[in-house]
Parts: structure tokens; sequence; C-alpha cells
């Protein structure tokens, strides 16, 4: 008899829980990254990968909008959360690297769960030290970062603190991990701490479609003509934090900035993305502590389940 969805161990989608996963001819591990220690603002989303994975039990298995059974053609399982150190930035982060390169090494590809928008650099980094080692149907090419947010993370430094929640895309294109205009920023708004950001996003060449040209349907449209075609069948991460959504629709982040997407602007964009090539992802910021009626949480989960839906449309 199958258990009701209120039952049972509780993993991401009430999926298998494989932390073992190598030789085990995996498509997609989901890893929970229980880490909050680059937030500048409110803290609470090292409790995000518990949440999230209890608010994903009501996910299901098809998808009708894109008109694909995701676990028929996907094996995807929960590889549980990355070892992390409350008390230490750097180890943690090398923790997080250490353990998505375990999966694009097993040939498999990631989606990870946060934690704070600091776990991304990690994740790129090894993204970008397998490049050479690809999972099933990529090409050994230059990535793309597709990047949904209310903020461009391209802050120098905070405090006098240079790795943070609000740097990891500026790192990551001075490190030589990504090129500036491979990166595709989506939902931008707001006010912004210093100059500099927006200064760098310009000579990086960063494509910005702020939330004003969102909603302006010939912008919108031309926007993402550019992304697909950069992209072509490229490696593309795609990283979504929640707090691209208007706090009405996601209260739950560590960053609130009002003005953002709805939730359905959110599914809408995600599923103009079909047919790329998304070789990683991550869902970040959610905050449960700060969340109501698992809003925030449930949203994390929907979101979840459209990249994997995303991955399985392309994966023919």
């Amino acid at each position: 008899m199958t258990s009701p969805r209120f039952s049972g161990p509780t993993t991401f989608n009430r999926l298998p829980y494989v932390p073992d996963f190598e030789g085990k001819d995996v498509d997609v591990v989901l890893l929970g990254i229980p880490f909050d220690g680059g937030t500048s603002f409110r803290p609470g989303s090292r409790f995000a990968p518990r949440a999230v994975r209890e608010a994903s039990v009501l996910s299901r298995n098809y998808h009708p909008e894109m008109a694909v059974h995701v676990y028929e053609r996907l094996n995807v399982v929960d590889g549980g959360d990355v070892s992390v150190n409350p008390l230490n930035f750097q180890k943690t982060m090398a923790s997080i690297e250490a353990e998505v390169t375990r999966v694009r090494r097993a040939g498999a590809r990631s989606i990870c769960v946060g934690g704070d928008h600091s776990v991304l650099l990690p994740e790129l980094r090894a993204l970008h030290r397998t490049r050479k080692k690809t999972a099933r149907g990529e090409k050994n090419s230059e990535p793309v970062l597709i990047h949904f947010d209310a903020h461009t993370d391209t802050a120098d430094q905070a405090w006098g603190e240079k790795y943070h929640h609000g740097t990891p895309v500026r790192r990551a294109i001075e490190e030589g991990i990504l090129r500036g205009s491979r990166v595709f920023q989506i939902g931008i708004r707001g006010p912004l701490t210093s100059k500099d950001q927006e200064s760098f996003v310009r000579e990086s060449g960063i494509h910005v479609l702020g939330i004003d040209d969102f909603h302006d349907a010939r912008k919108y449209r031309a926007f993402f003509s550019k992304l697909k075609k950069a992209a072509g069948r490229s490696p593309c991460f795609l990283s979504f934090d929640v707090d691209v959504l208007d706090p009405a629709y996601a209260p739950g982040t560590g960053t609130p900035v009002v003005g953002g997407m709805t939730s359905f602007d959110a599914l809408r964009a995600l599923r103009g993305l079909a047919g790329l090539n998304i070789a990683a992802a991550d869902v970040v910021e959610v905050s449960p502590p700060y969340d109501h009626a698992q809003l925030t949480s449930l949203v994390g989960a929907a979101v979840i389940f459209e990249i994997l839906a995303l991955m399985a449309s392309a994966s023919d």
C-alpha cells in the first residue's frame, strides 16, 4: 500500500535517500547545504534544507505544462546534507566544493538547496574543476550562469570580508570561473549598497534583465532569445535566490526587496529555459524562521521540480 505524503522519512520529493550514490547510475543528486554563515541580515537559511524537504512532499511526478514525466526520464536521489561547520566559513566552502565535485565525478548533476547565496561560489568552483569530466549529455564548453535574484551579488566586500552572500558572482568572475558576458541575471531591483556593484556589472559585460524590463514583453523576449542563443548546448548553472520574488510570495528570506516577481512569473520564466543544458543548479536564501504557512519553502520545492523538469525535458 502506498504511504500518505505526511508519513515516512522526509526526503526531497519523497525520493530515495542515497548518500553513497557512486556507481549507481544516478542522473541527479539533490543536496542540502544547511549553512548561513555568509548572511549579512536575516539569518535562518541553515534551516532551509529541512523545511524544503518537508514542503516537497506535495511534489508529484508528471509536469503537465512541459509534458514530461520527470522520474521516468531521470534517476534522482536525495544525497543528504553537505557537512558544514557553522563556525568556519572557509572549511564549509571547501566541503561544499568537495561534495559537488563528488557528484560530478559520479557522472551526475547536482541541485543544491541552501543555505545563503555564498554557497554558489564553491558550487561553481566544482563545476569548473570538473569541466573535463562532464555529466551525461554535456559538452565540455564554457559555462553560462543563469541567475534569478533581486541582487547582482557583485559586491566587493562587507565589513572588510570578501566572501559572503553578496559577493559570489564577482568572485567567480575574478577567479576566471565565469566570463561576465556568460552571466545572465533576471529580476534585479532595489537600491544598492554601493555604485561599485553596478559598475562591475557593466564593465564585466553581465547581462541584466531588471524587474521593470522583465515586465516589458519586448525586452523580456529579446533577453531570453539572447540567453538561449549564447548558451546553445553549453553547460548552464541555474541559481535561484527566492528573494527574486516579491516578499508577498516569499516572505521567508534573508534580504527581502519589495516589487518583485509573483511565483507564477518565476515559474513561467523558468519554463522559458526549456531546451537548455542545465548542468547544475541551486535554490537559496529560504529562511524558515521568517516564513509563514510554508509559503517560501513551497516556492523552493516548486522551483526544484521545475529545474528537474527542465533537465528531464532536455534529456532526449
